[in-house]
């Protein structure tokens, strides 16, 4: 009996260990990236996509509420790609530029208090869609809108939203607003499960990728500019 108690305490202390040891040192790296020569998007974040849909931002009577977030935020009209990414606690949740521009940033703060992203996880997992009655979390969390001005009067908008997890809702931006950064140039850190949306003027990128895939920031090219 003395002998499987001090086997449970032995297990018990593994797995502490190994929870300070994902906690307060994996889930905070920044691995080194190779930022790919060319003119290609970037994946902004490290992850599975999520989705990618068309969205409409025209007509605000019939907007989902995340849609109508991003609309009041950004200023934003008209058709859109999105390419979404879930990032999972194993994933490094760095977030990278996609492109080089001037960066402006959008705090919106949480409706309430955050939503659970564990419905994502699950579906990221399987590699299955998400429903759009799964993504709640959308409507009401943390969100950080980063606009990313690209140089030259012809440059398609491009934005960012990242929204942080319900259980530790912080996102930390490594950039003000207004500063020029570099394509690949780490811009910012989310705490904990979270997800980074990619928006992109309607017709202006030639996505690469789909849902299921798995990408890298800084490494992926996930779009070619048209």
């Amino acid at each position: 009996m003395l002998t499987l108690l001090w086997v449970l305490l032995g297990v018990l202390g593994a797995l502490l260990l190994a929870f300070v040891w994902w906690r307060f040192h994996f889930f905070h790296r920044n691995p080194a990236r190779v930022i790919p020569p060319g003119p290609g998007v970037l994946a902004p974040a490290d992850g599975r996509v999520l989705f990618c849909e068309e969205v409409s931002l025209d007509d605000g009577a019939t907007l989902q509420p995340y849609h109508q977030r991003v609309q009041q935020a950004f200023a934003a009209t008209g058709p859109w790609t999105v390419v979404a990414t879930y990032l999972s606690i194993f994933d490094v949740h760095i977030v990278r530029a996609p492109i080089a521009g001037r960066v402006r940033l959008r705090q919106l703060d949480p409706v309430g208090a955050n939503q659970s992203m564990g419905a994502s996880f699950l579906y990221s997992a399987l590699r299955r869609p998400l429903p759009v009655g799964k993504r709640g979390y959308a409507d009401k969390n943390e969100f950080l809108g980063v606009e990313l001005l690209a140089p030259g009067d012809s440059a398609p908008r491009l934005l960012l939203v990242l929204m942080a997890d319900w259980w530790i809702d912080q996102i930390v931006a490594y950039v003000s607003d207004g500063t020029e950064v570099e394509r690949g140039q780490v811009i910012a850190k989310i705490q904990m499960g979270s997800q980074v949306d990619l928006w992109a003027t309607a017709g202006s990128l030639q996505v690469r990728v789909q849902r299921g895939d798995r990408v890298k920031a800084g490494e992926i090219v996930v779009a070619d500019p048209r």
